[in-house]
């Protein structure tokens, strides 16, 4: 198995992303609602992280010289952010439950990031449930601050905190990307050499 690697989301990939909707969320998303932000919104961008995995096979023939083998590919996170003149609104993210700790989220919020730089982001903002304390922690460790909290925000009455990250050029937090960026590599080549994801059933 190789290292998660991340690929724009697509139309083809929503029958996996709605499995792991369902599983993340309790108040998920609709197909309707990927699918339109993929094929009708302009300020949307969604990338996925994905690991390969070659599995050898024998040969029909044992005289056969050549080794066989398949490749599997499977969708262990994914998130996307509304480009809104120049900040990114990070509109979703999720992981693999199986996997969670392994530095998937920090890693698709890397490259979110550096998408919506690219796309000319200066800032970058979201919400996060009030509860939510990994996520929070995660978001800090990123550069985002808590700049408010919005009543009631999730279909539940849960309040949403805002959080939102200093102007993404600065020094400070380029610098703090960078030293994430070093940890997420060494926690995902932890959890991924040469390990399965496990299956879901029990």
């Amino acid at each position: 198995m190789t290292l998660p690697v991340v690929t724009p989301m697509t139309p083809a990939d929503l029958d996996e992303v709605m499995v792991l909707e369902r599983r993340c969320f309790t108040d998920p998303w609709t197909r309707h609602m990927y699918l339109s932000d993929l094929t009708q919104n302009e300020m949307a961008t969604y990338l996925t992280l994905r690991v390969v995995s070659y599995k050898p096979q024998t040969p029909d023939s044992s005289n056969s010289p050549w080794v066989v083998s398949t490749q599997t590919s499977e969708i262990v996170a994914y998130g996307g952010f509304w480009l809104m003149v120049d900040q990114a609104h990070i509109a979703t993210i999720a992981s693999h439950p199986a996997r969670r700790g392994c530095g998937l989220g920090q890693q698709l919020m890397l490259a979110l990031l550096d998408a919506a730089i690219a796309r000319g982001a200066t800032t970058s903002t979201l919400e996060v449930r009030a509860s939510n304390q990994p996520a929070q922690q995660l978001y800090l460790k990123l550069g985002y601050e808590i700049t408010g909290r919005r009543r009631r925000y999730y279909r539940d009455g849960e309040d949403g905190l805002i959080m939102t990250t200093p102007p993404l050029a600065d020094t400070a937090i380029q610098e703090r990307l960078a030293a994430a960026r070093a940890e997420t590599m060494a926690r995902l080549q932890k959890c991924f050499d040469g390990a399965s994801i496990p299956d879901d059933k029990p």
